[in-house]
């Protein structure tokens, strides 16, 4: 399923989803029917301190949602009608371009606070570690993995998809959205039953996609 929002096809900055839910920063009503149909999920539409870009704004497992301590309380409210939500105070605010999680295991941006690691890894019940896709730090926009597979940056490298394979627990190739986008992250959202991406993906690029998530 090959969505845009209002023209843009960088999707997966606008949501984050997990095998039940999905939150998505924007009623935009696309995007939710292609979620709710697509990654069998219940969708909930919320701004994380205030801001559309949930995607880059929190982390999210079957075990819950993770948000910085900038999120408004109605925002809160929205989540913990469904969620379970860990609120941290940190400089590193957008948890979901620094975060890479699935039900198992993840990676973490490098320059995270080992405390701040440690309250998410015991909150989302996964183990965590720090590392790199490709080198870049932002993590969550580099790759993005479910309980089945993994689309990763064309520049990861050997050490750094085997640690991912060691916390996680799957396999990744890698790839492009977006006609040759590679911070496949920003493009994509997919959990174990399927997934969406942006408008502007090649049919080959889908048949990669296809491959890396359901191996």
């Amino acid at each position: 399923m090959r969505v845009a929002v209002n023209g843009n096809p960088l999707i997966g900055l606008y949501a984050k989803v997990s095998e039940d839910y999905a939150v998505v920063g924007i009623n935009h009503k696309p995007l939710i029917e292609a979620m709710e149909s697509r990654l069998e999920v219940e969708v909930i539409v919320t701004k994380i301190a205030g801001s559309e870009l949930v995607g880059a704004m929190m982390a999210l497992n079957s075990r819950g949602a993770v948000v910085c301590d900038q999120i408004l309380s109605s925002e809160l409210r929205e989540l913990e009608r469904e969620l379970d939500i860990l609120v941290l105070e940190t400089p590193m605010t957008c948890f979901g371009n620094n975060l890479l999680v699935n039900d198992r295991g993840g990676i973490a941006n490098p320059e995270m606070d080992s405390k701040i690691l440690e309250k998410v890894a015991d909150f989302m019940d996964i183990e965590l570690v720090r590392g790199t896709v490709g080198g870049i730090k932002t993590v969550g926009m580099a790759a993005v993995i479910t309980n089945r597979g993994g689309l990763a940056n064309p520049n990861i490298n050997e050490w750094e998809a085997k640690k991912l394979k060691d916390v996680a627990g799957v396999e990744v190739l890698t790839g492009t959205v977006n006609f040759g986008t590679d911070m496949v992250g920003s493009g994509l959202v997919a959990n174990s039953k399927g997934y969406v991406v942006g408008r502007d993906t090649t049919g080959f690029e889908l048949g990669i996609v296809e491959e890396a998530l359901f191996p």
